[in-house]
C-alpha cells in the first residue's frame, strides 16, 4: 500500500509496477469509464486504485468523472514507436514545469536527481517526494527512456499463497539397524529372546529382549559353546 490517505499536491504518484500494468491493459482496450471498479476488474493496484486514477486524470487520459478523452488517447492503439512518442509528448505537457527547468534530460534523469526539484516545487516531504519522482521515471520508462518498471502478477486466490497444489505426504520412518553376527573371533554376535505375553490392566503385553554377546578373540570352539549354552539355559530356558 503507498500511504494511508492522498497528500494535497500538484503531482500525483502510484506505484510504477501500477502504472505499467494499467497501461498495458489499456493498450488492449481502454474502456470507457475508470474508476476504481474498473481498476479492480484486472486486479490492478489493490486497494490503491485512487492513486492511479489520479495519475491517468493528470496525465489527462480521463476527466473528473473518470470518462476516457477520446482526443487524448488515440496514442494507445498505435504501434510501440507510436505509443512512446504520443506518452513523451503527454509528459512534456503534464511535466512542463519540470522540462522547463531540465529540457529534455528531464526524462533520462533518476528518480534521486528528480527527488530534490520535486520536493522543492511541491513543498513535500522526503517520502512524497521520492513517490513522485519514481512515477515520473516510471512513466518516462514506458516513453522509452529507461527500463520499463516490471508489472505485478495477480495475487494468488488459493488463500496460502502456494499454487493450491497439495504437497504429498510422506511418512518418516526410522532406519532400522542393521544385525551383525560372525562365527569369528573379536566380532559381536547378537540374538533376540521373545517372553510370553504377559497381561496389565486386561490388555496384552509383549515384551522383547535383545542380547548383545561380545566374543573373546582367543577363545575355542568348546569356550562359544559354552557361552551360548549358559545363555539359552539361563535367559531363554528360564523364562519359558
Amino acid at each position: 500500500m503507498i500511504g494511508d490517505s492522498h497528500v494535497a499536491t500538484s503531482f500525483p504518484y502510484a506505484a510504477g509496477g501500477s502504472i505499467a500494468k494499467a497501461i498495458a491493459q489499456f493498450r488492449q482496450s481502454f474502456p470507457p469509464i475508470v474508476n476504481a471498479s474498473t481498476l479492480k476488474k484486472f486486479a490492478i493496484a489493490p486497494n490503491n486504485e485512487s492513486y492511479v486514477i489520479a495519475v491517468l486524470r493528470f496525465l489527462g487520459f480521463i476527466d473528473e468523472e473518470g470518462n476516457r478523452r477520446d482526443d487524448n488517447v488515440g496514442f494507445f492503439y498505435g504501434a510501440d514507436a507510436a505509443f512512446q512518442q504520443g506518452l513523451e509528448t503527454t509528459l512534456r505537457a503534464a511535466y512542463k514545469p519540470l522540462f522547463d527547468d531540465f529540457g529534455d534530460t528531464a526524462l533520462d534523469k533518476s528518480r534521486d536527481d528528480l527527488v530534490p526539484w520535486f520536493r522543492a516545487t511541491d513543498k513535500s516531504s522526503q517520502i512524497v517526494g521520492g513517490r513522485q519522482a519514481a512515477t515520473f521515471t516510471a512513466l518516462a520508462a514506458l516513453a522509452g527512456h529507461g527500463e520499463p518498471p516490471a508489472i505485478p502478477s495477480a495475487p494468488s486466490t488459493s488463500g496460502n499463497g502456494s499454487s493450491g497444489k497439495p504437497k504429498p505426504k510422506t511418512d518418516a520412518k526410522p532406519t532400522p539397524k542393521p544385525e551383525s553376527n560372525s562365527a569369528d573371533a573379536g566380532k559381536s554376535a547378537t540374538a533376540n529372546s521373545h517372553t510370553p505375553s504377559v497381561t496389565a490392566g486386561g490388555a496384552d503385553v509383549g515384551l522383547t529382549v535383545r542380547i548383545e554377546v561380545n566374543l573373546p578373540a582367543g577363545g575355542d570352539q568348546s569356550t562359544y559353546d559354552a557361552i551360548f549354552k549358559s545363555i539359552r539355559k539361563n535367559l531363554i530356558d528360564g523364562l519359558s
